[in-house]
């Protein structure tokens, strides 16, 4: 029987926080946090890299319940300390980074410093940490487990990063849980949601290098780590369950989406002591800056996935971009590497395509949304900013990776405004063009960038015009005008009506109308539907608000 996700039960999905109002959770818990006791029984074996040991050597746990639709959860909190080997720089593009995979990072960032050979210790008072939450009834865990990887800037400089023992709210233990998270609970799985050190501003890791030196880094490009930290998860529900999970998948969104392309994009990386994957998936949200790309050279040649086996050890991965997130790196990379993020997730695509990889990647580009997709209710409502949560994009998403990897499936073709992607046989039309949620596809406005009131955010969160027919255009946050009819010059706001006829939505003379609204928006789910971008309960939902014209277009 096909669950529906009490984020999604609600009349409405017109913002986050109405989507989270709807987690029941347990209730008679402790006015405190429960007392930690150790795991260490937990963590997997480790390795020695030239003498020095290698993997986690502590780790520390509490424990507590809580409840999801209806159905009861177990929250592990895990701090993780210990060690992990890797290269750093002194200078130049990503100085902050430490990593495992320098071949990729500091070659595509244009560092020009000498790579240094390295260790660094993280530590769980530091913020490195797992949160596993499992069906506590064994029956309702489906046997598969997503590991979450969170973006880039958290630090305890900078008060978004906690000591372990910190991101619990006894009162609501599902407090730091995000609307993709609470999707994949609702939808059986058990969830390890990760924590690091990812500012590079603010590297909280200390690195001892080859010479004796040290230096202070981040975590944000050490995919070791975190596979890691999927490992001491795996083995606690093993514990707890019965069995380690048949399936484990990646989501990471931002700075935790390009550790998981590491992950896939190292031959040998994703290889668990049995020499079967640790991840069987990637669910990849809007890798940061869109990187990193599969390429490696030596000696002026491409290498990577040159050979079968390589190839053959590529794990299925899907691609999210954001279309309103236009922003350029400050590297300095080679000819091969875009600074554009746009770009460079394009090239990430049709490399891949190049390299015979094209049956196991899709990438979809998303309208109407910056880089925040209001999993998280990152940003307040202010000014102009309006953040369309992406849940209901990604509950369908969540489902299609699972039946790719474990049916086999087969997704839609990749979508992309961008011919070279989304014409399927290059014949000059876009067959598959970027994806347009009702919200867009049948608009009440326009949604856009740099929204006024986005402040230091205004990059990555996204603004909406109403077509109101009140005055001109807006300014947005840079002072610049919003194109609200695509003409390229500044003049009035259209109405609903106006805005429709000009995108063939209305025919000549046809008044706009609820009933033409709602014809609009049954249309556009039923076509979502069908390819499988939306599952059924989101469009249940849509359906029962189409008749519901949104304000001020009444």
């Amino acid at each position: 029987m096909t669950r529906t996700p009490s984020s999604l039960r609600r009349p409405r999905l017109a913002a986050a926080v109405g989507l989270a109002a709807t987690l029941s959770v347990g209730s008679g818990l402790a006015a405190q946090a429960p007392r930690p006791t150790s795991c260490d029984v937990f963590l997997p074996p480790g390795t020695a890299v030239e003498g020095t040991a290698i993997g986690s050597d502590s780790c520390v746990m509490i424990e507590t319940d809580a409840s999801i639709a209806g159905r009861g959860l177990r929250r592990v909190d895990m701090g993780l300390s210990g060690t992990v080997a890797g290269f750093a720089v002194r200078e130049g593009p990503r100085a902050g980074y430490f990593t495992d995979a320098p071949e990729l990072v500091f070659a595509q960032a244009g560092n020009p410093g000498p790579v240094l050979r390295g260790v660094g210790r993280y530590e769980a008072v530091k913020g490195t940490a797992v949160i596993v939450l499992y069906p506590r009834a064994a029956e309702d865990w489906n046997g598969k487990m997503f590991l979450t990887a969170h973006g880039g800037s958290r630090s305890l400089a900078r008060g978004n990063l906690r000591p372990w023992d910190r991101n619990l709210d006894p009162a609501d233990p599902l407090k730091d849980v995000s609307l993709y998270e609470r999707s994949m609970l609702e939808k059986g799985y058990a969830v390890a949601k990760t924590w690091r050190s990812t500012d590079a501003r603010e590297g909280e890791i200390l690195v001892t290098l080859e010479d004796g030196s040290e230096l202070t880094r981040n975590l944000t490009e050490v995919a070791e780590t975190l596979l890691d930290l999927a490992r001491v998860a795996e083995n606690l529900l093993q514990a707890r369950l019965g069995r380690k999970p048949d399936f484990t998948y990646w989501y990471g969104r931002s700075a935790g989406a390009r550790p998981g392309r590491l992950v896939n994009y190292q031959p040998g990386r994703n290889r668990d002591a049995d020499g079967r994957p640790i991840i069987d998936g990637i669910l990849s949200d809007d890798s940061g800056a869109g990187l990193w790309l599969p390429v490696v050279y030596e000696n002026g040649q491409d290498v990577l996935f040159s050979r079968a086996e390589d190839r053959a050890r590529f794990v299925k991965q899907i691609d999210i971009h954001h279309l309103l997130y236009v922003n350029e790196t400050n590297d300095a990379p080679p000819a091969w590497v875009s600074r554009n993020y746009l770009e460079n997730k394009r090239r990430n695509a049709l490399i891949l395509r190049e390299k015979g990889l094209g049956t196991k990647h899709r990438a979809y580009e998303v309208h109407g949304v910056s880089h925040l997709g209001g999993e998280d209710n990152e940003v307040s409502p202010r000014g102009e900013v309006e953040i369309r949560p992406l849940v209901k994009l990604m509950d369908a998403m969540i489902d299609l990776l699972d039946a790719w990897v474990t049916k086999g499936e087969e997704p839609p073709p990749s979508m992309s405004d961008w011919a070279a992607i989304g014409d399927e046989d290059a014949d000059g039309v876009v067959e598959h063009p970027a994806i347009a949620l009702p919200e867009v596809a049948c608009p009440m406005g326009l949604y856009y960038q740099y929204p006024a009131g986005g402040g230091n955010d205004g990059v990555t969160v996204t603004g909406f015009a109403h077509f109101d027919g009140q005055g001109l255009e807006p300014l947005d946050g840079r002072g610049v005008f919003v194109d609200m009819n695509l003409n390229r010059y500044r003049d009035a706001r259209e109405t609903v009506e106006q805005a429709w006829r000009r995108l063939g939505l209305l025919g000549p003379g046809e008044p706009f109308s609820n009933e033409r609204y709602a014809a609009c928006v049954v249309e556009v789910v039923d076509r979502l539907l069908t390819a499988c971008l939306l599952t059924e309960t989101v469009a249940q939902v849509y359906r029962s608000e189409a008749s519901q014209l949104p304000a001020p277009a009444r």
